[in-house]
């Protein structure tokens, strides 16, 4: 009996020694696997932030084409999209990174600048040139920041 109660010892010692083992193991796979979990949600906020950036380049060019061809209505409607996509951006981990609050506060505030002015003009359905001049300015200057914006997002990954 001695002999059988020895042995139980060394295999319930090893037995121990190894769940041990297989614990180190374990830990080091879910040590591993966040880290793959962390680089792969950074990927995604990387590819997210230059689509929405993206977008937002594309409602600015939009402003200033319909603008351009003096279609005011759809004008008060893409500033607003503007607008919009701009406030919801701004807040973000990424706006936050690319620009400071400062710069943002300035954009946005001409881009309302802008929505306001339109809105105006197509319940009268007309703008006068040198306003429409000013303004087709002003929306050139948001489109070419939200350009540049858009080219430090994908150059430095943010």
């Amino acid at each position: 009996m001695d002999i059988i109660g020895v042995s139980g010892l060394f295999i319930s010692i090893a037995g121990f020694g190894l769940a041990m083992w297989q614990l180190k193991r374990t830990r080091k796979a879910a040590e591993a696997a966040e880290a793959a979990s962390k680089d792969a949600s950074k990927s995604v906020r990387y590819i997210q932030s230059i689509a929405s950036i993206q977008d937002i380049c594309g409602r600015s060019r939009e402003l200033l084409h319909l603008t351009r061809a003096r279609n005011l209505h759809s004008s008060a409607t893409a500033a607003f999209e503007l607008r919009d996509s701009v406030a919801r951006f701004q807040g973000t981990e990424v706006g936050k990174r690319i620009d400071t609050k400062k710069n943002w506060n300035d954009i946005f505030s001409s881009i309302c600048t802008v929505h306001d002015s339109l809105e105006s003009a197509a319940l009268i359905n007309r703008i006068d040139a040198q306003d429409r001049e000013v303004m087709l300015h002003n929306i050139s200057r948001i489109h070419s920041h939200f350009s540049s914006l858009a080219a430090i997002t994908a150059d430095t990954g943010v």
